[in-house]
């Protein structure tokens, strides 16, 4: 779930920016890392060097006795400061050194090794660096500081810088999760109120209220572009409906003449042409009549409205298309809930049902395992209707396209029909506040209708 936070563009470059900033603070803490353990360590080596020659100066210049002096007087009340003197057998003469340490020299000419010291009750370990000479035929001298500090100022730079890392790793991870949230909230509210408007043909707006300011000219545009398209929508409606208004008339008095003129000719060749002339009039007829109906059903004129048991009539459908099925050879299956009712038009129902089994039927396979199933339930106060059959079906990509006017796919042009049985289907159960969709039934295909239940 977290996952789809980071698709948003604002949480990727809130994570890009903190890889960056990660990036600068690594330079920089590296940078400041190795400035002050350099200055930290070339002022501990310039004391210690300070002391070394001084030392040597001392016994070169006044004899062993004299640095045995010079290292006890400065070994007092040293806490940071380690001197020793010890003979050839590194065995102690002077200093505040307990023992001669034995560690190899490094390429700078330094030793470094660790001491033991008594801190109350509690013995602590320290890192001293130190640097020693031995004297022809003479002791041999040890001159030297407690780095303590110097290691605990590099490990308190590591850790902060480590810990500078961390945290904004997960502020940037945080970060990113909250953006990333917050702006697919205010996209999905965008895109969610664009699809609800999509499944209902055009119809709502976009409530600008509820969109931030970074969408809302979009919401704005779109909203502008919905209100244009229902324009040209409903002109198309306009003109198709005018069209089949002002063509039925002259259609209608075509067929009469051509009826009156198949019962004057005696000739059958010329009457075979009239009647089918007359047969090609009458589809038309029929199919302005049914661009009419789609026109008024779409006008969403509830037009004599009262509750209707659709448990009657899916049962009357059933007793009416036995028949068809025993001759066609598909098996009928169904599962009917009892009184369940809605509000709507009991003659508008029927004929929207009535198309989907006419095209159930003129789609199923001709074999012996061919069927049809209709399911009545109730559902949280929704009445659903399940048409379902393992026919020819349709391709996912044509489930919205086939509830237009006049759409016919491909496969299907071979077969009767004008492309407006599903177009007068949807604009029915439109006008009852149905919702209709298409699913694949694998194989086949289930069409699904829901209603809102009436109150008992």
């Amino acid at each position: 779930m977290f996952l789809n936070y980071f698709r948003a563009l604002t949480a990727k470059t809130v994570l890009i920016f903190s890889l960056f900033f990660i990036f600068i603070i690594i330079v920089l803490s590296l940078s400041v890392y190795e400035f002050t353990y350099k200055v930290m360590k070339k002022e501990n080596n310039r004391v210690i060097d300070i002391e070394y020659e001084y030392l040597v100066k001392t016994y070169l210049k006044y004899g062993p006795q004299q640095l045995y002096l010079t290292i006890n007087q400065r070994s007092k009340n040293q806490n940071t400061a380690i001197y020793i003197a010890a003979d050839e057998y590194n065995d102690k003469i002077a200093g505040n050194l307990n023992s001669w340490p034995e560690q190899k020299i490094d390429k700078d000419g330094y030793i470094n090794f660790e001491i033991s010291r008594t801190l109350g009750a509690e013995i602590i370990t320290h890192i001293c660096r130190a640097k020693t000479i031995e004297f022809k035929n003479g002791p041999k001298i040890l001159v030297g500081r407690d780095v303590q500090p110097e290691i605990l100022i590099s490990n308190a730079l590591t850790n902060l810088i480590i810990f500078t890392i961390i945290f904004i790793i997960f502020s940037g991870i945080f970060g990113s999760i909250f953006l990333g949230r917050y702006t697919l909230a205010k996209v999905n509210i965008l895109n969610n109120a664009i699809q609800s408007i999509t499944d209902n043909d055009l119809n709502g707006r976009i409530n600008n209220k509820i969109i931030n300011n970074e969408y809302k000219q979009i919401a704005t545009n779109v909203n502008r572009m919905l209100e244009r398209i229902d324009e040209l929508v409903d002109n198309s409606k306009n003109i198709s409906g005018n069209i089949a208004h002002d063509l039925k008339k002259p259609l209608t008095k075509l067929k009469s003449n051509l009826e009156l003129a198949a019962l004057k000719y005696k000739n059958k060749n010329n009457a075979k042409y009239i009647n089918q002339a007359i047969t090609e009039a009458d589809n038309l007829i029929k199919i302005f009549n049914a661009l009419l109906d789609i026109a008024s059903f779409e006008s969403e004129k509830k037009q004599d409205f009262k509750t209707v048991n659709l448990t009657l009539i899916i049962n009357s459908l059933i007793e009416i298309y036995k028949p068809i099925f025993e001759e066609k050879k598909i098996e009928l299956r169904f599962n009917i809930e009892k009184n369940l009712e809605v509000l709507g038009n009991k003659i508008l129902l029927t004929q929207s049902f009535t198309n989907i089994l006419d095209n159930a039927i003129k789609y199923s396979k001709a074999d012996k395992n061919s069927f049809i199933e209709i399911n009545l339930f109730n559902s949280n106060n929704i009445v659903n209707i399940e048409f379902k059959d393992n026919g020819e079906g349709i391709e996912e990509k044509d489930f919205n396209r086939v509830f237009d006017r006049f759409v016919r796919l491909e496969k299907h042009r071979q077969t009767e029909g004008n492309g407006l049985g599903l177009s007068m289907v949807k604009a029915i159960l439109k006008l009852h506040e149905a919702q209709i969709s298409l699913h694949n039934n694998n194989p086949g295909l289930m069409v699904k209708i829901n209603f809102i239940k009436t109150n008992q």
